[in-house]
């Protein structure tokens, strides 16, 4: 972080979830919003380019424009492209494209306070992450010789997943989380996409 100004977690988590979107690329999908005669869809499409719509705040209201192509970047060209799009958002030179072809949403509350909450996901897409601020919290680590508790301090994180279950089923949604947590608590899995 002190080599790279500005750098925050948010772009691990999106680096995080790109890639264990490759060992489930049902979750990057989008549903076909037309109907059957019965009202189910008939019809969902997994996309190749995993293409983020990002919740952004400002004092313009939220917006989610979306970061393109995040399975193609580096950890460093997603910090990159999300300062460029709050900038842009901040400076409110959005154009229509920048909201064109999202995949997947994610919400982070973390730098306004938020531990937890549950999205709605944003139509036609099948799924959204919500992440919340990180916190310290106690880790049982086991007993001493002497017969005492040892806890370490540790940072934790949560979030929450809303999928669309005509597309998902929660037990995929489930491997998925796992699969993204992974990467999260082990970043070295990720060095090659810094």
């Amino acid at each position: 972080k002190a080599n790279v100004p500005g750098l925050t977690v948010l772009p691990f988590f999106i680096k995080a979830l790109s890639l264990a979107m490759n060992d489930y690329p049902i979750i990057n999908s989008v549903v076909n919003p037309a109907l059957d005669s019965d009202g189910y869809i008939h019809e969902f499409v997994m996309k190749q380019h995993h293409n983020f719509s990002v919740a952004i705040d400002s004092s313009l209201g939220l917006t989610t424009p979306v970061l393109k192509k995040v399975n193609d970047k580096s950890i460093l060209d997603v910090n990159g492209d999300l300062k460029d799009l709050i900038t842009r958002v901040e400076n409110n030179q959005l154009s229509a494209a920048d909201f064109e072809g999202g995949t997947f949403s994610v919400s982070s509350v973390g730098n306004i306070g938020g531990r937890y909450f549950v999205p709605t996901i944003l139509r036609p897409q099948a799924s959204i992450i919500a992440i919340g601020k990180a916190f310290d919290a106690p880790k049982y680590c086991g007993m001493s010789s002497a017969g005492t508790h040892i806890w370490k301090p540790i940072q934790k994180v949560s979030f929450s997943i809303t999928a669309d279950h005509r597309v998902l089923d929660g037990a995929t949604v489930a491997r998925f989380a796992s699969a993204m947590k992974k990467y999260v608590e082990n970043p070295s899995l990720m060095l090659i996409s810094i």
